[in-house]
């Protein structure tokens, strides 16, 4: 797999907090590059695309 990003990871990046990056994921306006639903992690050119 590539790089991802954790949940506190991307909070970070995007400056927000975790709870409201699980709830973005949770709402599907994050993707999950993982398989995991309760484990979220994220490819870090979507959080880009994002963030910009």
């Amino acid at each position: 797999m590539e790089d991802v990003l954790s949940v506190s990871n991307a909070a970070e990046f995007l400056g927000i907090t975790e709870a409201r990056v699980r709830r973005l994921a949770r709402e599907s306006l994050l993707s999950n590059a993982g398989d995991d639903a309760n484990n979220p992690v994220f490819n870090p050119v979507d959080l880009k695309n994002i963030k910009s």
